[in-house]
């Protein structure tokens, strides 16, 4: 294990520098050429006898954890553009609703090296280089299928499905993730937040409609009454219900939660006034 630490200090340089640091953000063709760059290079040190078998193996799985988190928080900005309620409800809830990045729940609730054992992608050189982030994903999903109480990987799985807007996929991902909090005993504050994203990947799987997503949302509140992306979806739920009064209580409290002055808590107070303008026509 010493050996691995001091392999994956020297070959993995981390992946999630400043934009003015890490040019190599600039493209996602060059993230990929750098994961394989430094596959390559674990490729060597196992052939040169410094990494055993097991601990090369890990190493893998550390390089496709920081890749998958990589490409998952790079995606945030268009997984946003795709949802299909959003121009309905402003801007507020592209700024507040948004999943949250799976990395960092990772990180939150779970051990992120032991989540994240993905499937082998396609070997150096195949299909131009590139490499097959959808093999990455359905190793993973087939590895759950033996590992059912892996919450960590239930989350990583959903918001992968998200990405490749497999939202009906993605809110079985997230039901798994749930049934995995209940055995682990996970705080409710991140229960909710699981209900919150299976809420937000419902609305997606039903064109827009948060309808269906209203028993997620009212599960989401009641562990947790100021989760911010459950307050967000539920405004949003009640704008297209056309009931405004209901949403601006819902948005109120949310901006109650963000720092003032923020360009979050501008985006809410701005959505906050049309409903005024809604509530007290002229």
């Amino acid at each position: 294990m010493a050996l691995l630490l001091v392999s994956l200090a020297v070959l993995l340089p981390t992946l999630l520098k400043d934009e003015a640091a890490a040019p190599v953000r600039n493209s996602e063709d060059a993230l990929r050429s750098l994961y394989r760059a430094q596959l390559q290079e674990l490729v060597r040190e196992r052939e040169a006898g410094n990494l055993s078998d097991s601990d090369f193996a890990q190493a893998e799985e550390e390089l496709q954890r920081r890749l998958l988190a990589e490409l998952d928080q790079r995606a945030q900005p268009r997984v946003g553009a795709h949802k299909p309620w959003l121009p309905r409800v402003s801007a507020l809830v592209l700024a507040v609703a948004v999943p949250v990045c799976a990395f960092v729940l990772y990180v939150q609730v779970g051990d992120p090296q032991a989540a994240a054992r993905l499937a082998q992608v396609d070997e150096l050189g195949h299909g131009a280089g590139q490499v097959n982030v959808d093999a990455m994903v359905q190793g993973l999903a087939q590895r759950l299928q033996h590992e059912p109480d892996d919450l960590p990987g239930w989350v990583m799985l959903a918001r992968s499905y998200e990405i490749m807007e497999r939202y009906e996929d993605a809110v079985q991902a997230y039901q798994q993730a749930l049934q995995a909090s209940v055995v682990q005993a996970v705080a409710p504050q991140e229960q909710a937040r699981l209900w919150a994203d299976m809420a937000d990947a419902i609305g997606s799987a039903n064109n827009g409609s948060l309808a269906a997503a209203m028993e997620a949302i009212d599960q989401a509140l009641k562990l947790d009454p100021q989760q911010p992306k459950a307050l967000a979806l539920a405004g949003a739920a009640a704008v297209q219900i056309e009931e405004y009064a209901q949403a601006r209580e819902h948005w109120q409290a949310l901006l109650a939660l963000l720092e003032p002055g923020s360009d979050v808590a501008l985006r809410v107070q701005d959505d906050l006034m049309q409903l005024d303008l809604l509530l007290n026509p002229k």
